[in-house]
C-alpha cells in the first residue's frame, strides 16, 4: 500500500558510516552526534523531525560496524547505518529493517563500492534497494554518492566520474517512480569554487566523513527539504500544570523548573537544568528536550543536552554530543548563530531512588570569549518503551 504522507516522527536512515555516525554509543551511553547531518536536521526542525534510536548492545549478524565480528553499534531503532558496508551488504539487511515501523527512509549506498565495482553494478544495486523499499510501501529519498576530497579520490580519477554518472541515474530513477525523491546533500557539501568538486574546507574530518560544520550545513538543508514532504507537528507548548503524576498524568513533565534561563559558558561547564527532577520509577523510559538559541561565536567546541541516570549502573543519553579526533582535538560548531530543539535519545532508568539529572554542557576553547545561550521549554518526560516485540 502506497504511503504518501509519511510521519515526521519516524524517519529512517539507511547506509554506511555516513549514516551510522549520526549516533554513537557504548555500554553506558547513547548520543546523537554533532557530526550527524540527521542529528542537525532534528535540532534545526525544532524537534519536528525525529529518527528514533535506543540503547541496544546486541550484535545482529551483518550489522557489525566495519565487519568486525562481535562488535556492536550499541543502538537500534531507525538508524540503519553500518560503517564500511558496500551496497550489496546494505541490500542484504533489507528484510530485517523492513520489520521496523517507519514510512520514510533516506538511503545512502555505493560510496564504499567506488574503487571496486563498475558504475553500472553500483547503480543497479542502488535501484534494487530503492525498489524493494518502494514495493514495501515506503517513501524513499535517495542520497547521491557524496563527493570526497582528492586525498581519497584522485583529481580527475575514475571514482569522481563514476559518481557523477551514478548520481544522474538516481535522478532518472526517482523521476520514474512515485514516492521516490532525491535529496542532493552535495549541494550543501561541495565547494563550487573547487576545481575537483571537493567539500568546503572544514566540512570533513578526513575527506570522506562529516565534521560538525559539514553536518550542520547538510542538516540545515535537509530540515528545509523535508518540510515539503512530512506534515507539520503540533507546536510544543508547556502548560505549567502539566507535571508528572503517577496516577493521573504518568506522562507529565518530570522537571520542576521548565521556564527559560540563560546560561553563560566559559571554558568547559555543565549547567544543571530543570530543577530537581521527579523519579518516575525503575524501568521507565524517559527523554529530555529543550529549546536553545545560540548566538554567533567564533569557537564553540561543544553544546549538548545530557540526561543522566545517577543509579549505580545508570546510563546517559546525550543530544548533539561533541565530535573530536582520536588525539582529542575538537571539531568546532558552526560560527553562525542558530536556534533549535535538543532532544536526547530515550533512557531506561535502572534500579535506584535518586532522580535523573539534566545538564547543558558547554565547551569553549581556552581563552575564548564567553557565550550566552538562551534555554527554554525544558521537558523531561516518561515515554513509551521503544523496544519493539
Amino acid at each position: 500500500m502506497s504511503v504518501s504522507f509519511p510521519r515526521a516522527s519516524r524517519i529512517a536512515i539507511l547506509g554506511t558510516s555516513l549514516v551510522q555516525q549520526n549516533h554513537f554509543g557504548d555500554a553506558r551511553s547513547l548520543a546523537t552526534s554533532a557530526r550527524g547531518w540527521m542529528s542537525w536536521a532534528e535540532v534545526l526542525s525544532h524537534g519536528r523531525l525525529c529518527c528514533p534510536v535506543h540503547h541496544d548492545a546486541s550484535v545482529p549478524p551483518g550489522w557489525e560496524p566495519s565487519n568486525r565480528p562481535g562488535v556492536s553499534r550499541f543502538f537500534t531503532g531507525l538508524n540503519f547505518g553500518v560503517s564500511g558496508q558496500k551496497a550489496i551488504e546494505i541490500e542484504r539487511r533489507l528484510p530485517r529493517l523492513l520489520r521496523s515501523d517507519f514510512d520514510l527512509i533516506i538511503v545512502d549506498a555505493g560510496t564504499n563500492d567506488m574503487m571496486i565495482e563498475t558504475r553500472q553494478t553500483i547503480a543497479d544495486t542502488r535501484a534494487r534497494i530503492a525498489s524493494a523499499l518502494l514495493n514495501a510501501g515506503k517513501t524513499v529519498i535517495l542520497l547521491p554518492i557524496l563527493a570526497r576530497g582528492i586525498g581519497k579520490w584522485p583529481a580527475g580519477g575514475a571514482e569522481r566520474a563514476k559518481a557523477h554518472w551514478i548520481n544522474r541515474q538516481s535522478v532518472e530513477f526517482a523521476a520514474d517512480h512515485p514516492n521516490c525523491h532525491v535529496f542532493d546533500w552535495n549541494s550543501a557539501w561541495i565547494d563550487p569554487e573547487n576545481e575537483f568538486g571537493e567539500p568546503y574546507p572544514g566540512y570533513s574530518d578526513d575527506g570522506t566523513h562529516f565534521a560538525v560544520a559539514g553536518a550542520f550545513a547538510v542538516g540545515k538543508l535537509l530540515s528545509t527539504y523535508l518540510e515539503r514532504i512530512v506534515p507539520q507537528a503540533p507546536a510544543r507548548i508547556l502548560a505549567k500544570d502539566d507535571r508528572f503524576d503517577p496516577v493521573n498524568n504518568p506522562a507529565g513533565n518530570l522537571a520542576s523548573d521548565f521556564s527559560g534561563l540563560t546560561v553563560t559558558g566559559i571554558g568547559e561547564k555543565s549547567h544543571r537544568l530543570g530543577g530537581r527532577l521527579v523519579h518516575p520509577g525503575t524501568g521507565v523510559w524517559v527523554e529530555a528536550i529543550c529549546d536553545a538559541e545560540v548566538p554567533a561565536h567564533e569557537a564553540v567546541w561543544g553544546l549538548s543536552l545530557r540526561l543522566k541516570d545517577v543509579a549505580a549502573d545508570g546510563q546517559e543519553a546525550v543530544a548533539l554530543a561533541p565530535f573530536r579526533s582520536e588525539d582529542g582535538t575538537f571539531f568546532p560548531f558552526p560560527a553562525t548563530g542558530w536556534r533549535g530543539a535538543l532532544r536526547t535519545p530515550p533512557l531506561k532508568l535502572r534500579p535506584g531512588e535518586a532522580p535523573p539529572e539534566l545538564f547543558l554542557d558547554v565547551i569553549l576553547p581556552p581563552g575564548s570569549r564567553s557565550i550566552e545561550v538562551d534555554v527554554s521549554r525544558i521537558e523531561v518526560r516518561p515515554v513509551s518503551s521503544p523496544v519493539r516485540p
